[in-house]
């Protein structure tokens, strides 16, 4: 969903004439890069934003919301590759977001998780899974950004 996104990203698909068209994730140890294609309407070529950040992982104490087992990450995103490919630094501390997501199932091919509820009560996979993100694994990534001609 769109909050769900905006939770992770960096909501420009949201700016006038802007759509979001993928979005990916790489993983590293301790690493988060989260890839982001806009299209712009009109004759203008897709971007590619680049969130960049550090990522800490703690068991969830007592089975998790709704009585899951999961996993909660802090990511603290430290910089982004903007479309033109300028990087930006958070720099200063007020300056880095940070983000939490709650995990409920990860492998290697996928991952599902979910913005943490606000009133952290009730099962976080049940409703219209408006809050929840699949993550699928993608077997040649830069073939599919050439696709999306934002390689």
């Amino acid at each position: 969903s769109d909050s769900a996104i905006c939770h992770v990203g960096t909501s420009l698909h949201k700016l006038p004439l802007a759509r979001l068209q993928e979005m990916y994730l790489l993983l590293g140890y301790g690493r988060w890069e989260l890839l982001e294609v806009l299209r712009l309407l009109g004759p203008f070529p897709n971007v590619r934003n680049t969130l960049k950040g550090d990522i800490k992982v703690e068991k969830m104490r007592g089975g998790g919301a709704g009585g899951r087992e999961g996993a909660k990450l802090e990511i603290s995103y430290l910089s982004m590759i903007d479309g033109t490919g300028k990087e930006i630094l958070a720099g200063k501390e007020e300056n880095i977001k940070v983000v939490e997501l709650d995990v409920w199932f990860a492998n290697e091919r996928a991952i599902v998780c979910s913005a943490p509820r606000e009133d952290g009560e009730g099962d976080p996979l049940s409703g219209d899974g408006s809050d929840v993100m699949l993550f699928v694994a993608e077997d040649n990534l830069d073939e599919e950004l050439e696709k999306l001609r934002a390689a």
